[in-house]
């Protein structure tokens, strides 16, 4: 279970503590004592988890209401089915993306196994599901890919349901086409249906009502998005390590401009703009993304590999 709805489940068996503890008469001296050491163990608790730090591995929660719900009894099994494979689909190639800095528009994920959450109970208050990364080999010592991706699974959903335009036009330009399918999916399934859902992931709890639902489903039908890799030798005009930025002058003369990939280390920039390997030939791999929208078609560059081209010595 996430740490936040383990801390909020014990806060409020401990408030039902205190308000048995108010009720009981001083007369009753063993239920006294067996509720007061149950006090204790549940702050003792409490205390643990506050001092952990930052949870390792992916731990989702997620609730949902609306049509396919009936209180906290049931849940249309078809909709659950739907909601939780999208959205697992979606985990899992934000998950690819950063491990090998983009995605290939078709075929199979690579290792998807390692990208699995898996179901380990119902959240209660609602009707909704645990998910969680499950490791054989006990908790590891750093951050997993995995628990990355879920937070930007959380980041990416929320930036297309705002109210403000400017976190949906940021998540836009990074979102990857495959990424952005599999997001509009997750948001077709729960649109359809009327739904409404609560994600709690980390220490983020975020509520979706039906308008933040609308929202973010009707800017992901608005969109759509095209990707592909162009592979070209040419002129590296220039690097910026700190906005990670490039320019690259291909055979044609055109520039092409845009940001540097993930796999790019910010040293490797570094070296590159005080080695003064700027105005050099280089092989290069680049991304190419259209969006469009509203019969606009905008183009947008991310630099994905770059060899230096050595001529044959003389």
């Amino acid at each position: 279970m996430s740490r936040k709805l383990e801390i909020e489940e014990l806060s409020a068996d401990l408030a039902a503590l205190d308000a048995l503890l108010a009720r009981s008469s001083p007369n009753d001296v063993v239920g006294r004592i067996g509720l007061e050491s149950r006090r204790r163990e549940i702050e003792r608790r409490l205390l643990d988890l506050r001092e952990q730090g930052e949870e390792k591995q992916a731990a989702v929660a997620l609730y949902f209401g609306g049509l396919p719900v009936i209180g906290s009894r049931g849940i249309k099994a078809e909709f659950a089915s739907e909601a939780l494979s999208s959205y697992q689909d979606l985990v899992s190639k934000i998950w690819a993306n950063s491990e090998t800095g983009v995605l290939r528009a078709m075929g199979p994920i690579k290792d998807k196994d390692a990208s699995q959450l898996h179901i380990t109970g119902i959240a209660h208050g609602s009707f909704g599901f645990l998910l969680e990364e499950l490791d054989e080999m006990g908790s590891p010592l750093f951050t997993t890919p995995l628990k990355q991706a879920t937070s930007q699974a959380t980041e990416l959903i929320v930036s297309f349901a705002s109210e403000r335009e400017e976190p949906f036009e940021q998540a836009l330009e990074s979102v990857s086409q495959r990424v952005f399918s599999s997001l509009r999916d997750f948001l077709k399934s729960i649109h359809r249906e009327e739904a409404v859902f609560r994600m709690v992931e980390g220490d983020s709890d975020v509520t979706f009502d039906h308008a933040a639902v609308e929202r973010a489903y009707q800017r992901a039908e608005a969109y759509s998005i095209d990707e592909e890799i162009i592979e070209t030798e040419g002129e590296l005009l220039g690097v910026i390590p700190i906005g990670r930025r490039f320019e690259f002058k291909v055979p044609s003369g055109d520039v092409v401009s845009g940001k540097v990939g993930v796999l790019f280390s910010q040293s490797y920039l570094e070296r590159i703009e005080r080695e003064q390997l700027v105005g050099k030939s280089w092989k290069a791999r680049i991304n190419r993304k259209q969006k469009r929208a509203f019969g606009k078609t905008t183009e947008s560059y991310t630099l994905l590999e770059l060899l230096e081209i050595t001529k044959p010595s003389s």
